[in-house]
């Protein structure tokens, strides 16, 4: 490696361990210029702890556990919520929750998780209400059926109540190419499902069944937390989606609104619960990883402004980016020793 190739990777190092203090104080400046507001969260983090207020909480994506991320983990994340739930049950300083969803669904145990954290936050005496995004749709209704109240604006998709298992089968084409699948199993149904055969008739027998337990499930707990009866529920559990207008119509949803809507309506709920006169500051820092404030305030002061730019926005979309990635993007077109 030359001289002048030692130099370059050498100031490329210094930049990227320069972008961290600066990333991290301009995602300082940008919360703390949102900390000032009408309903008195002009707290910083550090002291916002010690201090009652209401809590925001928000579920993002994907219902999915991936385990805990570390570093890589982002607020909204499944994991990241159920933390920051089961954290405002214990923390006697939080006195509601907005839960903020915007999920297309996603596994059934992770639902039932973050619903059973949603349970045990009203039953710590902490009113918990929902404020549908975008999409709050099958598994993201499902969590949000436990709160107290529930706001989407009238555009929201939601509902698509019920339980979907889709699978695939290359049993022609494996014939055309001459694949053959070998199998040796314990028992009948230990290669239930497999892509490489046609499905018996008892496999799909046992595949439904599962599938009617899951959605029984389903139906039950949102009949519980709507206090709606399961028969009532049925006739509107077939899978399709609603807008907020039509969810509010059949039930599904408490007031059309946005996320001001729900807070403003949850501020006035803990001014009864508590007898307050003032209201209560609200907390809704996300609290995403070192590397995920680093991405997104390179974005913000172009410390790796590339062309395109869709280049960085399909990084930072991703919360598993990592850095290395990050400079790959930027930097594809240098000699290999680059990568290394």
């Amino acid at each position: 490696m030359g001289i002048n190739q030692r130099w370059f990777v050498w100031i490329i190092l210094l930049l990227c361990v320069a972008a961290i203090p600066v990333g991290l104080m301009s995602k300082s400046d940008r919360s703390d210029a949102s900390d000032t507001g009408e309903d008195g969260s002009d707290f910083l983090t550090s002291r916002m702890k010690y201090k009652d207020r209401i809590q925001v909480i928000r579920l993002t994506g994907m219902i999915i556990d991936k385990g805990d991320g570390g570093l890589l983990s982002k607020a909204g994340t499944s994991t990241v919520c159920i933390k920051q739930l089961r954290k405002a049950a214990k923390d006697e300083h939080i006195k509601g929750v907005l839960l903020r969803i915007n999920s297309p669904g996603g596994t059934v145990p992770t639902s039932q998780e973050i619903t059973q954290a949603v349970t045990v936050l009203r039953d710590a005496g902490k009113p918990v209400y929902v404020s549908m995004s975008d999409l709050a749709a099958s598994g993201g209704y499902y969590v949000a059926s436990a709160s107290d109240k529930i706001f989407a604006q009238p555009g929201t998709i939601t509902g698509s109540i019920g339980v979907i298992m889709s699978l695939m089968n290359f049993k022609t084409l494996g014939d055309k190419v001459g694949v053959n699948s070998v199998v040796i199993k314990s028992g009948p149904f230990k290669d239930m499902a497999s892509p490489w055969r046609a499905m018996t008739e008892g496999e799909q027998k046992v595949l439904q069944a599962l599938i009617d337990d899951s959605y029984d499930q389903f139906v039950n707990a949102i009949a519980k937390g709507r206090r709606m009866k399961v028969d009532d529920v049925k006739k509107i559990a077939d899978g399709r989606i609603y807008s907020g207008r039509q969810a509010k119509k059949i039930g599904l949803v408490d007031e059309l609104g946005g996320y001001d809507d729900a807070l403003d309506a949850l501020q006035e709920t803990c001014k009864k619960k508590y007898a307050l006169k003032d209201r209560l500051p609200v907390d809704d820092k996300s609290s995403e990883s070192l590397i995920a404030s680093l991405l997104e305030s390179s974005a913000g002061t172009n410390l790796f402004s590339t062309s395109p730019s869709h280049l960085n926005a399909g990084l930072l979309d991703d919360p598993e980016a990592t850095l290395s990635q990050l400079l790959l993007s930027k930097f594809h077109k240098q000699p290999l020793w680059m990568m290394q």
